[in-house]
Formats: structure tokens, C-alpha cells, sequence
């Protein structure tokens, strides 16, 4: 899972290119550690160019927002296409994570 993460405004986003499985979950454990220990508030997953997910990361994602709820933190998700916004939807993240259009709409929702 080529993933990029950058400083962006008042929150840290994470780009997710390809596949976000079982098998890439640690990147992606580092870079919400990484989050954490930056004292970040806001971290953003842009799912845009992502083409999958599976069962391991649905749960990481739910995981990362129940812990981020508990140290009053905030998980967006961006943009979700295709595959992975059925699968989101079917497992009803959307319902526990915040999906925006764009990374701009994610952070403009943090403050209001």
C-alpha cells in the first residue's frame, strides 16, 4: 500500500493508494502513531485512490475512531470510490467515521 502522509492545515492526512488489507495494516499503524505522537487532533484518511479494503482494515479504521473518540481526537475518512465505498457502506463505517468530498469539507467540519 504505497501511503503518503503530510501536515495539512490544522490536521495530518493519510493518502492510501491500492489496496489497504491485513497485509499493509502496520503502515498504517505507523502512521497513526506517528499522529499521536506528533499531539495531532484531526487525522484525515483520503481513500480516493484506494481500490480495495478488507475485513482487517474495516476493523482497523472502527478501531482507530473508537480510540480516537476516547482521547478526543477525530478520524475523517475522503472520498471513498467504487469497491471500497460498498464496502464501506455494507459495513456501515460511514456511520461511525465521517466521509467528506474532500479533504478541504473534512477539515471546514472540524471547526463548525
Amino acid at each position: 500500500m504505497p501511503m503518503t502522509r503530510l501536515d495539512w492545515h490544522d490536521a495530518t492526512v493519510v493518502r492510501i493508494v491500492d489496496v489497504f488489507t491485513h497485509r499493509n495494516r502496520k503502515d498504517f499503524s505507523s502512521a497513526v502513531s506517528a499522529f499521536r505522537e506528533s499531539g495531532g487532533r484531526h487525522l484525515i484518511v483520503n481513500l480516493r485512490e484506494a481500490t480495495y479494503i478488507d475485513s482487517a482494515a474495516l476493523g482497523l479504521l472502527a478501531l482507530t475512531a473508537q480510540q480516537f473518540r476516547a482521547e478526543e481526537r477525530r478520524l475523517s475518512l475522503v472520498d471513498p470510490q467504487g469497491t471500497v465505498k460498498q464496502i464501506l457502506e455494507m459495513a456501515n463505517i460511514d456511520k461511525m467515521i465521517a466521509v467528506f468530498p474532500t479533504e478541504e469539507a473534512a477539515t471546514e467540519a472540524r471547526v463548525a
